[in-house]
Parts: structure tokens; C-alpha cells; sequence
């Protein structure tokens, strides 16, 4: 059985995360060596203008030397254009880079959490997928694109200045060099504040949008409204909102202040630059003075990102860890290969489906859910499974559907049974998603127009077999009063339908596609007995050489032969026809009486 489990606390933190990263630059390594290349043309360059100046104040002024001031000027124009030229190149293929690398990790996770078994999805909130998916992993896009290659611009800077720096006055440089250090340190105690700060931020902005999707959507509108309880939404709205902001207050905060203790010292050191040059240093020319301060307050910036990185990475690690999270969860289905819409219909005539000692327990209740069912059914039958509430019917139809795991037994499938070499075969998820459709009670349907949301089945289908499909589910008269008909939007989860039109319109699609076995769960629960009596009519005409599987408290018109399969408490206890049970069986009697008193009052109306 497929389990869903994050990587521990504990563990997390011990797990390398910077190799994890630096392996997803390994396909574009040769482009990496080019914008390394491009950064030292770009530092080198900007590093000819003040060793230009020096000889300038030295040599060209003093000397009213105009051809050599104009041959200065003209190279420091020059190595100026082409340092930015450089320079923009350089941000533009990083800036590729690194968007490819965060497409790359944003598909991965979307695989990842696609692959997960339903159990998943019962248990993650969709607000913690959402904040990984725009959140975490934008965050992540601005450090790939900018950090790395500002990271290197900054360090060959550092490095060309203070080489050069070096060769001009070492004593200046050891001093400037000997300030740094200080500095890196006194920033290294604020950066590990600012990482825990910007954690406790993330999961809190994780809480306010899951308060968003629970609490403005139209159905978290409807409850609060209808149980008074808009003035609670807002109230821990607010509270989680405020969290945020006091939390994101006082990470900037405590970066502000580094930045301006760091900032403080930095606008000082060209007044004790000229002090040193005019008193403990002598010998120093004014243009090496002024080159010094020059190359002092271009070092600023860099020396400032540098001292920064720590805390931008301290921070950045944990979004990484978090979208490692949902790449590291346990291996769980192959989706495969499957073109859309396209169901394996091929020989479908042959195609039997059966299961062989089905049992289900939900991790969470640790109750079984069923227990050794056996169901096997054959092509161009009608199946009705039935049995009061909690008795796994839905269970069973999501195991024959592929979308859940059993716990033991197995669902299998058989070609050409008149052909003793053909064996049951255990099917995979993947051979019952080609093989099965399941309408849920609770429809799906997108934020599309009715066309769409129909060729979502069948990319394909034209509009005739559209229409023809609407006919059937009793919709086709609704869709062409629309002022756009089958181009009407239907609205956020489909609100802008009725719930009958909505199951009714999922019906219309389930046929429209090419699935072999239609699973029909409490789909028409929303609509009245005689357009539900309609519907049963015209799915079974439509499932001619298909199996249709309906799974129903309110049990449809039913044929004589067709089979029947009661479960009560995850077992099956009775099966037989509709004809035999209706004259055998107390149980399936005292279900059809129950709802007699409804079927009649439906008729009065």
C-alpha cells in the first residue's frame, strides 16, 4: 500500500541542499563557464577606469598634456561601453538560466504532487501546494537568476579591487581588508535572526492563503453566512494576516539595521583613506589617493552583498527544503504516457473486470473499509451497487476506478475469456484510468466553457456528438437557451450551473469519452425523480457494449437481470439479479420500500 510521508524535521535539516541545487546547473555548465568568462571581462574592465584616472590627476593634468588626456578619456569611454555590454549579456544568459532551472523545479513538483495517491491529497492542504508553487519556488527564482551571478560579480570585484589595491598601497588595502572581516562577522550574528524570522514568515503565509481558499471561495462564503460565522473568518483572518506583518517587519527590520551599521562604516572610509594618506602613509601620490577612495566606494556594494549572502542563503534554504519536501516524497503512481482523452477502447467487447479479495483500510480511522470483496463484471451488463451509507461503496468505486490502492486483493482484467490462454491479469492504475470513468457525487468541473469542459474527455469530439451527448443527459435544451451556448462559461467549480445541471453535464462528458466501464457514483443526487429516471434510461441505451456501473442509495429503474451487489459494513452480503433479490432478499426489499414514499411524493408533484 502506498504511503504518504514527509522527510522529518530532524532529517531535513541534516540533508544537503546546495548540492541538490548545484546539480540542476550541471546540463547548462558551458553556459555557466561563459558568464563566469563574462564576469571577469566585464571586472576587468571596470577596473581600467580608475587605474585611467590615476595616470589623469599624475600625469595628464599636471603635465596640460591634451593628446595624452584625449587618448585617456577615449579608453575610459571605451572599457566603460564595453564593461556594461558585458555587463548586460552577462544578466541576460543568467537570467535564461535561471528560469529554465525554476521551470524545470516547478514541473517537478507539479509531476511529484500529480503522482500522489488520492490519500494524499485528503490529508495537504492546497494552500501549502499553492504556496510551494508560487511562493517558495518564486523565491527560489529570484536567488537562481540574481544572487549566483551578482554572488560572482561581487567576489572577482572584491578580488580585482583589492589586487589592485594591493599594488597601489598595501598598507590602505590590509587596513580595508581587516574592516571587512569585522564586518562579515558583526553580520554573520544578524543573519541566523533573519533566517528563523523568514521560516516563521513562510509557514504563516502558508496559513493565510489556506485561510483564503477556505474562507473566499463560494462555498466558505455560503458557510460563513449561513452560520453567522463571517465575523470569525475575519477575526483569524486578521490574526494570521497581522502574524505576517509582524513577522515581516521584523526580518527587515533586523536587515536594516545591519545594513546601516555596515552602510555607517562603509561612508566613513574615504575620510580615514585621505587621513592615512596625509598622515601614517606617505609617499602616496593624489591620484593613488583618489583611486584608492574611488576603488573603496565601488567596493561597497559588492563588500555588502557578500556580507549579505549568508543571510539571502540562510533564508532561501528554507523554501529549498520545502520544495525538496514534495520532491522527496515516497515513490507513489507511474502516470505513463497516456494521450489525452484517448481511452483504450480497442477489442473493448472482451474486455472483463473483476475484484478478487478487495480489502481497504484508510490510514487515518485505521478501519477497514472492506473486507475480501468479490465483484466481476462483464461487458454490455448494468451493475448496481447499493447499501446504506458507510458501507464502502464509494471505497469500491474509486479501487475499480485506479484512484485508490487496496490494501490487499487485487483488481484484474481478462481478454477473449472464451480463450483458456487468456488469465486474469492484474491491472495497473494506469490500464484502469484507460479503462474506467468514474462520475463522482461531487462533480468537477473548470473554470472553462461547457465546450471545453467537454473536451476535456475528448480533445477530438465535434460538436454534433457534443450535443448529442446534452440530449441524452437531458441538458441538450438548457445549453441551447444560452446566449453562447456551448461556449458559456460555467464559472469557478462550475457555480454558474445548478447541481443538476453540473451532474448532468459530467455525465454528458463521462460519455463523450472512450472508457470501457462507466462507474456512475450517487451522479444524479441532485436532480428530481423523473429527470433522474431520464437519465438512468438514457445512460443504459448510451452503454450499449459498455459496462455501466451505477452505485446508489436511491436505487434507478432496473431490468430484471441486471446484477445487484448489497454492502453493508465493507462486505458484500447479498448478490444476484434485481429480479431475484426483489423476490428473495429482505434487505434489498426494505431499501426499494424506503424509497417508495419519496418516488411517490415526486410523482405528485
Amino acid at each position: 500500500m502506498l504511503r504518504v510521508s514527509r522527510i522529518p524535521t530532524a532529517d531535513r535539516r541534516e540533508q544537503k541542499v546546495w548540492p541538490r541545487v548545484v546539480e540542476r546547473f550541471r546540463s547548462y555548465r558551458w553556459m555557466l563557464c561563459g558568464t563566469a568568462l563574462l564576469v571577469v571581462i566585464s571586472v576587468g574592465l571596470n577596473m581600467v577606469g580608475p587605474l585611467l584616472l590615476q595616470r589623469i590627476i599624475n600625469e595628464a593634468l599636471p603635465r596640460h598634456d591634451t593628446g595624452l588626456l584625449i587618448v585617456l578619456c577615449t579608453a575610459m569611454v571605451i572599457s566603460g561601453a564595453l564593461s556594461n555590454s558585458a555587463a548586460v549579456t552577462l544578466n541576460t544568459v543568467s537570467n535564461w538560466i535561471g528560469q529554465q532551472v525554476v521551470h524545470g523545479l516547478r514541473l517537478e513538483v507539479y509531476d511529484q504532487v500529480q503522482r500522489m495517491p488520492l490519500e494524499f491529497f485528503a490529508n495537504e492542504p492546497v494552500a501549502e501546494i499553492q504556496a510551494c508553487m508560487a511562493s517558495d519556488i518564486g523565491g527560489i527564482s529570484d536567488i537562481l537568476t540574481y544572487t549566483g551571478t551578482s554572488t560572482l560579480t561581487a567576489a572577482v570585484s572584491v578580488a580585482a579591487a583589492g589586487l589592485v589595491m594591493v599594488i597601489l598601497s598595501w598598507p590602505l588595502a590590509l587596513f580595508c581588508f581587516m574592516l571587512a572581516v569585522l564586518l562579515g562577522m558583526f553580520n554573520r550574528r544578524f543573519a541566523a535572526r533573519r533566517r528563523d524570522l523568514a521560516a516563521r514568515r513562510q509557514e504563516q503565509m502558508a496559513m493565510l492563503l489556506r485561510l483564503v481558499d477556505d474562507d473566499l471561495t463560494l462555498s466558505g462564503i455560503i458557510l460563513g453566512r449561513t452560520f453567522l460565522r463571517y465575523a470569525t473568518q475575519r477575526s483569524r483572518f486578521r490574526a494570521t494576516s497581522k502574524e505576517v506583518a509582524d513577522l515581516t517587519y521584523r526580518q527587515r527590520a533586523v536587515g536594516s539595521i545591519a545594513r546601516g551599521v555596515i552602510g555607517l562604516v562603509t561612508s566613513g572610509l574615504p575620510a580615514l583613506i585621505y587621513l592615512m594618506a596625509g598622515t601614517a602613509i606617505h609617499g602616496l601620490s593624489l591620484g593613488t589617493a583618489i583611486v584608492m577612495v574611488t576603488l573603496q566606494m565601488r567596493l561597497t556594494g559588492p563588500i555588502q552583498q557578500l556580507l549579505a549572502l549568508n543571510g539571502r542563503l540562510q533564508s532561501s534554504q528554507a523554501m529549498f527544503h520545502r520544495v525538496f519536501d514534495y520532491l522527496d516524497l515516497e515513490p507513489a503512481l507511474a502516470l505513463g504516457e497516456v494521450i489525452p482523452g484517448q481511452h483504450a477502447r480497442q477489442d473493448h467487447h472482451s474486455i472483463s473486470l473483476r475484484a478478487h479479495g478487495i480489502g481497504h483500510c484508510y490510514l487515518q480511522s485505521r478501519r477497514p473499509s472492506l473486507t475480501d470483496v468479490d465483484i466481476e463484471l462483464t461487458p454490455g451488463s448494468t451493475t448496481l451497487i447499493t447499501g446504506p451509507t458507510g458501507s464502502g461503496k464509494t471505497t469500491l468505486a474509486l479501487i475499480l476506478a485506479g484512484l485508490v490502492t487496496p490494501t490487499s486483493g487485487a483488481v484484474e482484467t481478462r481478454r477473449s475469456p472464451s480463450v483458456s490462454a487468456h488469465r486474469w491479469q492484474v491491472a495497473t492504475c494506469r490500464d484502469l484510468w484507460q479503462q474506467v470513468t468514474l462520475v463522482a457525487q461531487e462533480t468537477s468541473m473548470f473554470n472553462a466553457s461547457i465546450r471545453d469542459n467537454l473536451r476535456f474527455a475528448r480533445p477530438d469530439a465535434t460538436e454534433r456528438q457534443m450535443l448529442q451527448v446534452a440530449d441524452a443527459m437531458q441538458i441538450g435544451e438548457f445549453i441551447a437557451s444560452l446566449p453562447d451556448g456551448l461556449d458559456t462559461m460555467v464559472g469557478e467549480h462550475g457555480y454558474q450551473l445548478s447541481g443538476g445541471e453540473r451532474q448532468r453535464l459530467a455525465l454528458a462528458r463521462a460519455l463523450i469519452g472512450r472508457s470501457q466501464f462507466l462507474i456512475i457514483d450517487e451522479a444524479t443526487s441532485a436532480l428530481d425523480g423523473p429527470t433522474a429516471n431520464a437519465v438512468h434510461k438514457a445512460l443504459r441505451e448510451a452503454c450499449q457494449g459498455r459496462e455501466l456501473i451505477m452505485i446508489a442509495h436511491r436505487i434507478p429503474p432496473m431490468a430484471r437481470d441486471d446484477q445487484v451487489f448489497l454492502l453493508d459494513q465493507g462486505c458484500i452480503v447479498h448478490r444476484g439479479t434485481h429480479g431475484d433479490l426483489v423476490s428473495s432478499c429482505p434487505e434489498y426489499q426494505q431499501l426499494l420500500a424506503g424509497q417508495a414514499p419519496r418516488t411517490q411524493t415526486a410523482r405528485s408533484r
